[in-house]
């Protein structure tokens, strides 16, 4: 089972986060089939300002959209 899905609302973990990539929605998963749970990729969009991917464990649920 997958950690997030596409649309949750995820804050990324660490203490050199810059604040503009603070705060992200998934907008793909790219799974690693051959791998744990934790190699899973996301894909986050951080205010139309930056996308990138990120490993499970680098963030966490911030709220969940449902």
């Amino acid at each position: 089972m997958r950690k997030f899905k596409v649309g949750d609302h995820v804050e990324r973990i660490g203490a050199l986060v810059p604040v503009y990539m603070r705060d992200g929605v998934v907008t793909r998963i790219i799974p690693n089939d051959d791998a744990p749970e934790m190699f899973t990729q996301y894909e986050v969009n951080f205010n139309e300002r930056m996308i990138a991917t990120f490993y499970g464990p680098q963030l966490r649920l911030v709220s969940d959209p449902d």
